[in-house]
């Protein structure tokens, strides 16, 4: 066996931004490199070893490691199966296996660091020598089950359940012995691992659900029953409530996108809705900061998925609350020195690695990510140890797929995506207890792993199912999340009141170690459950194998209501539904209420500047730019509204707004409202001060009415005694008796009630708890996202109001002011008055329907100050902010309260009827600012000035978290520059266009050119690349390169190639590299390309991940000698910004007649680099700076090409590649910022026009 193993070394595995990021400071005494150990079927020949090398891009081993990390012995890891999926794909038959090990050559002392930073225990296997790997390919034997006679030891059932970690309580725990007594027979471990999950305080919300015990007064029979009484029989608004996987909300969609049966692009005509959902990942975020957040993200688009009989996610949002983050050794003034458990990620890891988890599978997969909130909190003994990590979005549901179908007895039970590996395993439980040192071991092998580009395949599965809308055979489905399928299974078994008969053995796993009860419980993600009829299996298998997506017949649905899993026979779980999902008795909780109040301190300063820097670079107030960029909210073209505001892209947004198509206006708009730091001193203030946060923010856009907005109520909390419990109670209380009063709706949420952290440490205990936080989203389908503003100021000459509704004076309590002195501030701000709350909606509706707002920005965090100064920045205009007010005492609270409000700015002719308008609305409202052309913010009290700041001083102190942030985590050069840029530029991106732009051919009697629209697994860009190809009008054809060269044997019947963005084999070998190896090392398909492009009448086009791969096809691409490879962004991350092009004088057909134009454009890539071995030649397109010279400067440059180079053709200009991402910027209203003159057709829109009239013309 040794012979067939053969060792190549790859790329270094970390340079020096990686170490920095990872271990703090860079590696003085270490050597990484990746190395490739393949097993062979036979030895190979030299010429075949060749082309692996030349695939792997690797080279023969001169490097000795002394530490290696394997996959774990007996497992195949998702970067295998990749590369084994191009080999195939390729034709290379002889290797039985390829893994990529990770190497370092290490002093002992940095030995250390790396295994502790780096290793992951769940998933690999640590060797000292390479020799010893070859372990890894060895056959290892199976484990075997476990059966425990809890029957005949009824105390055997409480060792287990403190020994394993199930988290079952004392009623479980007396229901599963008489149980089993009752069966007179011992339970399997997969029967017990199976009935913790389903039983756990995660899946089943048993504190929600329960009665209660209290002196509070509490008008309902549990928790659970007063959230879902804001839902009423009368709001037929509400589609789906309580019952799925996500609520589903009516919108005004009449079109979606889709690829029919033939593999055409077309516009189903139905009637389309919304779904909403909003998840948690908390535990297995401070866990495993990158892969918590990522599994996060990852399951709540299967959420959305597994909606109804199938949905297609459509956009999502993230947010964290954390710890202070201590950022550096120097303490801010809100920080104390730290104190935090080892078992759990430091709040400085969580924010390093979490948001990049949560972008990078969003972006891997295909969704954008356009909103989002971040917090630091902690006072005294309450704080976010244990983090929370939000995972929201939304979704695009037909009608017809609403409701579940009804499967019968004999349909099969599908397993689809994966494969089943052992990690994630008793989730649901170990999310459901408080973290101690004790149970940190079950902790981190409860962390599920991420394959996003799994979920991608595996939505394109459901997407064609979709497509046959009534025909859609699909009758019941289910995410596979906590307690994988052993919770799924019983769920669909138990929702459709039948029985499952289930082989273990043919569910697909690539883990040939795991027990029976390991298969049937681990929790690996990327997979759905759900069943169809046995005629349909043909259907699936075609559907399956021309996207690559594995799938497994994992049993059939039964009519006597047993779930039977077997495993060769062996018998691993039988039990009824009876017994699975019995009756379990719910305690009766107390819960107590107790009065608190936090005096007013004494601010350490009365000196207004040193107050407003320290308050604006408070974390929850600052800039979360570096949250934004590192996330794709471009894919799929119906983004709106993102988080950047301004043509200085400033993240100040207080919501997001998707379209429904993109031919309409209608769409949806959404944003979060959250409180915890009011809920210290007053929860009931909290939860109604976090549901009008919910709503100013998104009182920005013309809603059909208040009550329309839907809402999802997400908790956590720690629950150990009766004061937590009231807190939650009260929270609760006070949510519906408000959502009750404004007509809303909650049809949707998610508890987490184990928000408690403890730990002893030098043998002192230690606890640090959340308040009781209330994470509420809003979501609202609009008919009309123009009629909406943001908190841009206009040019216009205008005053600015502030609107409020609170009678008395200006509270403090919990402001950011205060916490950012490590105080709390007495009384909290709160809702008194809902009929006034409702009135300051409704003037904001009022205001805009008549067209009275100019801009509009909410008052959160911060307060008044921050509001002024955010618009400030994203306009780039000064603001003279006028408080005349006698008692110069009001000022501080004036300025800092966080009472709910907004600012509006008002056009002076238009002053009077604005006014007007709030008085008839029973608001209070004072003229508090103009702008000034100094650019400084000045605060004036009658002759004094109490404030004087310019706005570049302002952006650098509000930026700071932002670029302390990316300091640590990317490139510190970058972080750097980004500076420098908008102190050195007032406006960023200028446009300049200089020819005509088209009108989109809608000639509906004329033949349309067709076009191969080319995929391979990972692409995820099709649907908005189609749109455009469309618009112009094109014929787009679905062409997967799985069917080359059997099902299509050449592109001779395409006018054009074009191949969309993504991330083709989850970028396995190189960007781009593992799709355009499939081609160059496989004769035949090779041939079919090489024909097409050749073919001086047929064109091609490359964006972003096509682009990567056309350039790797230079050698087939006649005149494309000189083309560069692309190599990763100098910021060391991955780039989503609004830059600007100016087009070259090039052959490039795509670009005819735009020469000389400065064009913006979207760029959202991680290695878009250019890379030339000889002289740059054919360039389209270069990155520009604001003065339109051609730059290096990051940003404005985002990988950091030479001379900026953007793009390139071939010699004759039928062939083009860009990075950047013109497709998804088609549409004016595509953009986060653009010219107000320009036309509804972006001048983009140019480029597929010309690429329409070269097809027309050949």
């Amino acid at each position: 066996m040794t012979k067939e193993i053969i060792f190549f070394q790859g790329e270094e595995i970390l340079n020096k931004l990686d170490e920095r990021r990872v271990f703090g400071q860079e590696l003085t005494d270490t050597e990484s490199k990746y190395i490739f150990s393949i097993l062979f079927k036979k030895k190979p020949k030299e010429d075949e070893l060749n082309k692996i090398r030349s695939i792997l891009s690797a080279s023969e081993l001169n490097f000795i490691p002394n530490i290696i990390f394997t996959p774990r012995a007996g497992t195949q890891s998702s970067w295998s199966s990749k590369a084994q999926d191009i080999f195939h794909n390729i034709g290379i038959s002889s290797i039985k296996r390829v893994e990529r090990l990770k190497g370092f050559k290490a002093s002992a002392k940095e030995t250390s660091m790396i295994e502790s930073k780096i290793f992951d225990r769940m998933t690999e296997s640590l060797f000292s020598s390479l020799d010893d790997t070859k372990l890894i390919f060895k056959s290892t034997k199976r484990k075997e089950s476990n059966r425990y006679n809890i029957h005949e030891d009824s105390n055997l059932l409480k060792k287990l359940n403190n020994d394993l970690g199930l988290a079952l309580n004392e009623f479980e725990i007396s229901y599963l012995n008489s149980t089993f007594q009752e069966l007179n027979r011992s339970i399997s471990d997969s029967e017990l691992m199976m009935f913790s999950q389903i039983n756990s305080e995660h899946c089943r919300h048993k504190i929600f659900r329960s009665k209660w015990k209290t002196d509070i007064p509490f008008g309902h029979d549990s928790l659970f029953d007063a959230i879902k009484s804001t839902t009423k029989e009368k709001m037929n608004h509400v589609l789906s409530a309580y019952h799925d996987n996500s609520a589903v909300i009516s919108s005004f969609g009449k079109k979606f996108l889709e690829i029919d049966g033939k593999n055409l692009f077309k516009n189903y005509e139905g009637n389309m809705h919304t779904t909403i959902k909003v998840e948690t990942h908390n535990h297995p975020t401070g866990i495993s900061p990158f892969e918590g957040a990522a599994t996060g993200s990852g399951g709540e688009i299967r959420d959305c998925s597994a909606t109804g009989r199938v949905a297609r996610p459509k956009a999502g949002f993230m947010g964290l609350c954390l710890s202070h983050l201590r950022l550096s050794d120097e303490l801010e003034s809100w920080e104390n020195e730290p104190n935090q458990p080892d078992f759990l990620s430091s709040p400085m890891e969580i924010i390093r690695d979490a948001p990049v988890g949560s972008a990078s599978y969003n972006n891997e997969f295909g969704r954008p990510a356009i909103f989002g909130y971040f917090r630091t909190l902690e006072y005294k003994h309450h704080g976010y140890h244990k983090p929370i990590m939000l995972a929201g979005g939304v979704g695009s549901i037909k009608e017809v797929h609403i409701n579940k179908g009804t499967p019968k007895p004999g349909d099969v039970v599908v397993v689809l995506g994966g494969p089943a590996m052992l990690i994630g395993l008793g989730g649901g439980s170990a999310s459901s207890t408080k973290k101690t040192n004790e149970n940190s071991d079950l902790d981190f092998a409860s962390v599920q792993r991420s394959n996003p580009e799994m979920q991608r395949r595996a939505q394109q599965v459901l997407d064609k199912f979709n497509e046959r809308s009534s025909k859609n055979p699909i009758t019941f489905i289910h995410d596979v999340g906590a307690g994988g399928i052993s919770n799924a299974i019983p769920e669909l078994a138990k929702d459709t009141n039948l029985g499952v008969n289930i082989r273990l053995e043919d569910i697909y796993s690539t883990d040939e170690t795991m027990s029976p009860m390991e298969l049937w419980c681990n929790e690996s993600q990327e997979r759905y459950v759900f069943s169809i009829p046995k005629e349909k299996v043909p259907a699936l298998k075609h559907i399956c194998e021309r996207e690559r997506c594995p799938f497994s017949i994992a049993g059939e649905l039964t009519d006597d209501r047993l779930i039977n899993v077997k495993f060769n026979n062996d018998q691993i779980v039988n039990l009824s539904l009876d017994h699975l999902f019995g009756d379990i008795p719910l305690s009766e909780l107390i819960a107590q209420d107790y009065y608190r109040i936090t005096e007013k301190e004494e601010l350490p300063t009365r000196d207004l500047k040193k107050l407003i820097f320290n308050t604006i670079k408070f974390p929850a107030v600052a800039s979360k730019k570096f949250l934004i960029t590192i996330g794709d909210r471009t894919v799929n073209g119906l983004v709106y509204r993102d988080q950047l505001i301004g043509n200085r892209q400033l993240p100040v947004s207080d919501y997001a707004a998707t379209l429904d198509d993109y031919d309409s206006y209608s769409g949806q708009v959404i944003s979060i409202g959250e409180k915890p730091n009011i809920a210290i001193e007053n929860p009931e203030a909290s939860t109604r001060m976090a549901l009008a946060e919910s709503i100013t923010n998104i009182c920005g856009v013309k809603h059909e009415s208040l009550s329309k907005i839907c809402f999802s109520a997400n908790w956590m909390s720690s629950t150990k005694t009766a004061d937590e419990r009231g807190d939650l109670l009260r929270g609760v209380q006070s949510l519906s008796n408000m959502a009750d009063y404004l007509g809303l709706s909650i049809p949707v949420g998610k508890d987490s009630l184990s928000m408690n952290t403890s730990w002893n440490s030098e043998g002192n205990e230690h606890s640090v708890t959340s308040p009781m936080t209330l994470n509420i989203s809003s979501f609202s389908n609009v008919s009309d996202l123009r009629k909406s503003v943001t908190p841009e100021l206009s040019a216009k000459d205008s005053t600015l109001l502030h609107v409020w509704i609170n009678e008395g004076e200006f509270r403090l309590g919990g402001s950011s002011l205060y916490l950012s002195n490590n105080l709390f501030g007495g009384v909290t701000p709160d809702i008194e008055d809902p009929e006034k709350f409702k009135q300051l909606f409704e003037a904001s509706q009022d205001l805009i329907s008549k067209g009275l707002i100019e801009a509009l920005h909410d008052i959160s965090d911060g307060g008044l100050i921050t509001t002024l100064i955010e618009m400030s920045l994203c306009s780039n205009s000064g603001l003279d902010i006028r408080l005349d007010y006698s008692d110069k005492e009001s000022i501080i609270p004036k300025l800092f309260s966080e009472e709910v409000g907004y600012v509006i700015e008002i056009d002076n002719e238009k002053l009077t009827e604005a006014k007007e308008c709030l008085t008839k609305r029973g608001l209070f409202f004072n003229e508090v600012g103009r702008k000034n052309i100094d650019k400084k913010i000045n605060i004036l009290s009658f002759d004094d000035v109490l404030f004087s700041s310019t706005l570049n001083k302002l952006l650098d102190e509000w930026s700071s978290v932002s670029y302390k942030v990316q300091k640590i985590r990317d490139n510190i050069e970058s972080a750097q520059s980004e500076k420098e840029v908008y102190k050195k530029w007032d406006e960023i991106i200028t446009p300049k266009i200089d020819f005509s732009i088209p009108s989109p051919n809608k000639n509906l009697f004329s033949k349309k050119p067709k076009i191969a629209l080319l995929r391979e697994q990972g692409i995820n860009g099709h649907y908005d690349m189609a749109a455009a190809l469309m618009e112009a009008g094109f014929e787009v054809h679905d062409v997967h390169m799985s069917e080359l060269p059997g099902k299509i044997k050449n592109l001779d019947s395409y006018n054009g190639l074009v191949v969309p963005g993504g991330f083709s084999y989850g970028d396995v070998l190189g960007a781009g590299s593992g799709m355009s190896n499939t081609i160059l090392f496989n004769p035949k398909i090779k041939k079919i390309f090489k024909n097409f492009l050749e073919n001086d009448k047929k064109f091609a086009l490359g964006i972003c991940n096509g682009c990567q791969f056309l350039s790797g096809l230079k050698e087939i691409v006649p005149g494309a000698e000189n083309w560069p490879a692309f190599k990763k962004n100098l910021s060391n991350q991955y780039e989503c910004r609004l830059v600007q092009l100016k087009i070259e004088d090039s052959p490039s057909i795509f670009l005819k007649d735009m020469k000389d134009s400065i064009i913006p454009v979207m760029v959202s890539h991680g290695e878009g680099r250019a890379d030339f071995n000889l002289e740059e030649e054919n360039v389209i397109a270069r990155y520009v700076d604001p003065d339109h010279k051609i730059t290096q400067i990051y940003p404005l440059n985002p990988n950091g090409s030479v001379n900026g180079v953007a793009g390139v053709c071939n010699d004759d200009g039928r062939i083009t590649i860009m990075m950047p991402h013109p497709e998804r910027t088609y549409l004016t209203k595509q953009f986060s910022w653009s010219p107000k003159d320009w036309s509804e057709h972006s001048p983009w829109f140019k480029i597929f026009d010309n690429a329409y009239l070269f097809s027309k013309k050949n």
